[in-house]
């Protein structure tokens, strides 16, 4: 390319003669990057960040010309050997990259090729901090918190950049102050997870975002920041993050409906309150062909700490609702240190097997279920493909969620609404094509002893339970609350099982203030 620009210069130049170059010549060139141009602006024109290509010897594969000398590639980078979850961040020539080495995830990627390195100016780091648009940090604020992110500790960054430790000590608070957070620790961490989410959101090619994401940032656009984690033993975890940047974390075990909450105005209530809704879409996990369900669980419930204590900084509160309730109260149990509070909408109502209260009234059609599939696991695999068969087709999903809802006029209205839009439509097709051993992990999962890692639990429960609810009875729910020690309960009228939809502002509101410091004794300063 650099020899096709000399060329046409020259030829522009009249009193110049110029000989034309070879093909032998043209082709000597650029054996050495052989499909890396084509390959590069087949796949990353339209990213927003400044990006380049890397071969297997570090060597820059797209040529820079006609920039601005200070904004091109290093002609040498490498990746580092300890990045062992596919990112990095290096520093050269007063710059900060990030890192890219799963050239897999492009199929059409050429063999020689090592790494994607994108360019992390200042100004793109002032524009990912949440409410604050007018920050602008100094080139010693950049450089600083450049060389951080790479790993080094600020004895080191201060060594390496020729100041002193208390100096550069000093300057982190000031940049800890222009983002909006309060330690070190949470300053590197947010920035890492913001600029690894944004990046990826935009290089990572569409067939590789799988179908989960596309449709999530179909329905919410901006709205929601897409988090790919790997950590620990390798699972990748993907994280979808609503609301407040630096909010509070709330982590939310979904339904075995859909994997996310369906309420307009959803993210915008949850920045206003300081919450950050933090989703793991467990439908679409895959686990690497592992087709035992507790294998499943286990596995994810260690990614899924190792995640969370990666992206936040803070004790969690956990947000379970229906099928969702027994992840949560296994996560919670294995993960004392990281929850705070434990919140379940709509309590699936205890197996048959499991039972803490005896119920006095005749089993309802989950009870039912549950007893055959105890008996029979061949049930588990008809169940699924029933469901499976019926959730492809709208006009049959509505009207077997119709049937099944049909005791409760709140979920009835709530459901009406939802198919008015396409989305939960969407969702139910999608499982039931790309998740096909989610309804078995479901139903499965509601009958192990779950229960026992309730009474368990040494934080806050909190039960909030539709008195509509037509799937469990709220007087079982009751009677679970009340084996707990110190479990509240709250019963809400004019709700059935799709409580946290019919009901997702006071939810929230309700979470806020759990999430809220308590207030200092009048003794105490």
């Amino acid at each position: 390319m650099s020899q096709f620009i000399e060329t046409l210069e020259a030829a522009l130049h009249t009193e110049r003669k110029v000989a034309l170059p070879s093909e032998d010549a043209i082709l000597l060139q650029t054996q050495d990057k052989p499909g890396s141009e084509r390959f590069f602006f087949r796949n990353f024109a339209r990213c927003s960040f400044p990006a380049n290509l890397y071969d297997q010897q570090g060597m820059c594969q797209i040529d820079t010309f006609g920039t601005d000398p200070k904004d091109a590639f290093p002609a040498r980078m490498r990746m580092p050997q300890e990045a062992t979850t596919g990112c990095a961040f290096v520093v050269a020539d007063d710059r900060l990259y990030f890192l890219y080495d799963r050239v897999d995830r492009w199929s059409d990627a050429p063999d020689h090729l090592a790494f994607v390195a994108v360019r992390i100016d200042a100004d793109r780091i002032a524009a990912l901090a949440d409410h604050a648009s007018d920050l602008r940090l100094t080139k010693s604020e950049y450089l600083l918190l450049a060389h951080l992110m790479t790993g080094l500790d600020l004895k080191n960054a201060a060594t390496l950049l020729g100041a002193s430790y208390d100096t550069k000590r000093k300057q982190v608070q000031v940049i800890q102050d222009k983002l909006g957070v309060k330690t070190q620790t949470a300053l590197l961490r947010a920035l890492s997870v913001d600029i690894t989410a944004r990046i990826l959101d935009e290089v990572l090619p569409t067939q590789q975002r799988n179908f989960e994401t596309a449709l999530v940032k179909r329905q919410f656009g901006k709205d929601v920041i897409v988090n790919m984690v790997t950590i620990g033993e390798g699972l990748e975890v993907p994280v979808w993050e609503f609301g407040a940047r630096r909010g509070r974390p709330v982590l939310y075990f979904h339904s075995m409906l859909a994997p996310l909450v369906f309420h307009d105005d959803m993210s915008a209530i949850l920045r206003n309150l300081g919450l950050r809704l933090m989703i793991v879409p467990r439908h679409f996990m895959g686990f690497d062909g592992l087709l035992d369900a507790e294998t499943r669980l286990r596995k994810l419930t260690r990614a899924l700490a190792d995640t969370m204590d990666y992206l936040t900084d803070e004790p969690l509160i956990c947000l379970g609702e229906s099928a969702g309730v027994p992840w949560l109260a296994h996560f919670a149990r294995h993960n004392p240190d990281l929850v705070s509070h434990v919140i379940l909408a709509a309590t699936p109502q205890l197996a048959a097997a499991h039972p803490m209260p005896e119920p006095d009234h005749a089993p309802t059609l989950f009870v039912e279920i549950s007893n055959r599939l105890r008996r029979d696991a061949r049930v588990i695999a008809g169940l699924t493909r029933v469901y499976n068969a019926i959730s492809r087709v709208p006009m049959f999903a509505q009207k077997a969620l119709a049937h099944m809802y049909r005791k409760s006029p709140a979920d009835l209205a709530c459901l009406e609404d939802l198919f008015r839009h396409p989305h939960l439509c969407e969702w139910l097709r999608l499982i039931a094509n790309h998740a096909t051993l989610a309804s078995v992990d479901e139903l499965t999962n509601l009958q192990r002893n779950w229960p026992k890692d309730l009474r368990a639990l040494q934080c806050g429960v909190t039960f909030v339970h539709g008195i509509e609810d037509p799937i469990s009875p709220i007087e079982d729910i009751r009677s679970v609350a009340k084996a707990l020690p110190d479990a509240a309960f709250h019963a809400v009228e004019n709700a059935g099982h799709l409580i946290f939809t019919q009901h997702f502002k006071d939810f929230v509101d309700h979470i806020a203030t759990l999430a809220r410091p308590a207030p200092s004794s009048p003794g105490r300063a």
